[in-house]
Order: structure tokens, then C-alpha cells, then sequence
């Protein structure tokens, strides 16, 4: 049996990662954070969130990102920043062998994997072609690159409104693209009434990204009456997650969406834990993730203290 293993590691750096390592490490356990890619992940790419307890005049998703990263190391956690989780197998001694993208491996008595969601795609013609290259699925991240310019939105819900209202205030003219139902179209139409610089394009989808061999020229639609072009030097999409689980496909059970199926955030697996968006089937927003990351570091902390028990440490 191998007693240097790690105690506790945690995939994911956003708030349901976060939250599950504040309440380790103020438990006195000192995880290792996989930070993956962005830190604070889809946190850090929201530009102001109003409805998370305690900020009555909202604040910035990075800002809060980095106070919830502060606040655990300064109870010791320790971070691994652009590291993420590529699998795990179970190993001899209640231990997990966990899997990296550096291609190290590390044994673990418990894994909490909060890996979130990833931004989903259209997969239209083109799409695949231009990311990077006009074609982003962050406005905030990347709205300074086109100030000035005119640039499209595809996607007609809450993420779809964020991006547009953001993107108006640099862009010179916003088009958003959205196939939403008729009980969306009018809170869509509201949110930009009066608004010259966004132009709505109702019950319409995108069809295919246009370009010249290196930048995105235009964005074909289509609706009910005709097709056509939009000329535009960005398309930004905003059409929902994806559950970012593939280090758990073949060992964690999912449910019918994708997501890990998990129950006071425990899942199949004994020693694995999960908490977020990965898991997350009804709301997830800020608070349920950070709820969530609370919830199954209590519960992997109750597990290491049924194996101590069992004298199995």
C-alpha cells in the first residue's frame, strides 16, 4: 500500500472545484487542484453576475473567480494552473490512479471531479475552419478584437443575451441569430429595444461560416421565406453546454443527458466524487456549483473517515 498517495484530488478550477477545496482544506486536507486550462472556468468568462449571494451590486466572474482561489489556498490547497484530468483506474489499496494531460499520473484515496461543461457547437460547414479566426464561443473573452466591427451572434438565450449586450458596446453592429420558441421572442426583443447597433433575426439558424482562407467574412442563414449571407468579421456562438466528462466515460455511471450521475455527490465509483455542471441536472448557475463542491467534499471527507475505520488509511 502506498501512503504517499494523495489525500484528496480535485478536478476543475471553477467555483464547484473551488468551494470543494475550500471546505477540505479548511478540514486540514491539502488537495491538489487539476486548475485546468482557464482558471476559474466558465466563472471567469461571465462579465458581471448579479444573483450570487452577498454582492448586492453584482461582481465581475473573474474577480470572484480569484477571491474563491484565494481563499483556498490560503487554507492549503495546492494548484496545478493549466493542468487538467484525462482518466483515472482504480488502483490496489482503495486508491485511484489519476490520469493527466501532462501524461503524470498520480494516486489519490479520493477524486472530486468538477470539470464543468464546454461551450457546445453548431457543427456547421465552416465552424471547424475559422475558431480563433472569427469563430468564438466567449464574448467576453474576445469582444476587444472586435471593436468596431460588425459580428454576429447565433443563439437566442440567456448566454446569447449576455454575449449581445456585451458585444454591443465595442462592436459596431450585432446581428443575433435565434431559432428560439415564440414565448422567448419577446423577453429577446425586449432586452434590445431601442438599440440600433443589434439587429434580431427571429425563428432564423445559422447554416454555415463563411471565409476568405484565414478570417470569417460572413455567416449564412436561413429561416421560413429566404437564405442568405450576413456579412460580419465574427460569429460569436451561444448555444448551451456540453458536460466536459470524458475522463469519466467506461468507469462513472452517466445519465441520459451525459452528465455523471451522482447522489450527495457521490457517484458508482468508491472514492470518486463529483460536483458541478459535469453533474449538475437541473440549474446550474454559480451557487448550485459552489453548493455542490461543498456538498461532495463533505462527502469524500466522510469516506476517508469509513476507510480510517475500516483501517484502510
Amino acid at each position: 500500500m502506498d501512503y504517499n498517495a494523495e489525500t484528496m484530488v480535485i478536478a476543475g478550477g471553477g467555483p464547484a472545484g473551488l468551494t470543494a477545496a475550500i471546505y477540505a482544506a479548511r478540514a486540514g486536507i491539502s488537495p491538489l487542484v487539476f486548475e485546468g486550462l482557464v482558471p476559474g472556468g466558465q466563472l471567469a468568462q461571465e462579465e458581471l453576475i448579479e444573483n450570487y449571494p452577498g454582492f448586492p451590486d453584482g461582481v465581475s466572474g473573474p474577480e470572484l473567480a480569484a477571491a474563491m482561489r484565494r481563499q483556498a489556498e490560503r487554507f492549503g490547497a495546492r494548484f496545478r494552473p493549466g493542468e487538467e484530468i484525462s482518466g483515472f483506474e482504480r488502483a490496489p489499496g482503495w486508491r485511484i490512479l489519476v490520469k493527466t494531460s501532462s501524461g503524470e499520473s498520480v494516486l489519490a484515496k479520493t477524486l472530486i471531479g468538477a470539470t464543468g461543461s464546454r461551450p457546445r457547437r453548431l457543427g456547421i460547414p465552416g465552424e471547424s475552419d475559422y475558431i480563433g479566426r472569427g469563430v468564438s464561443y466567449c464574448a467576453v473573452c474576445d469582444a476587444a478584437f472586435f471593436k468596431g466591427m460588425d459580428v454576429a451572434v447565433v443563439g437566442g438565450g440567456t448566454s446569447g443575451l449576455a454575449a449581445a449586450r456585451h458585444l454591443s458596446r465595442l462592436c459596431k453592429s450585432v446581428v443575433v441569430i435565434s431559432d428560439s420558441p415564440p414565448e422567448a421572442e419577446a423577453r429577446l426583443v425586449k432586452a434590445f429595444d431601442g438599440d440600433p447597433s443589434v439587429t434580431i433575426r427571429l425563428r432564423a439558424r445559422a447554416t454555415g461560416i463563411v471565409g476568405d482562407g484565414s478570417r470569417v467574412t460572413a455567416v449564412r442563414i436561413a429561416d421560413s421565406s429566404e437564405a442568405g449571407e450576413i456579412p460580419v468579421s465574427g460569429v460569436f456562438v451561444a448555444v448551451g453546454q456540453t458536460p466536459s466528462v470524458d475522463w469519466a466515460r467506461g468507469q462513472v455511471e452517466l445519465d441520459r443527458h451525459g452528465r455523471i450521475h451522482s447522489w450527495g455527490g457521490g457517484t458508482n465509483v468508491p472514492g470518486v466524487f463529483a460536483a458541478g455542471d459535469a453533474c449538475e441536472p437541473f440549474l446550474r448557475q454559480v451557487v448550485t456549483a459552489a453548493a455542490s463542491g461543498a456538498i461532495a467534499a463533505t462527502s469524500a471527507m466522510r469516506y476517508l473517515s469509513r476507510l480510517n475505520a475500516e483501517g484502510h488509511s
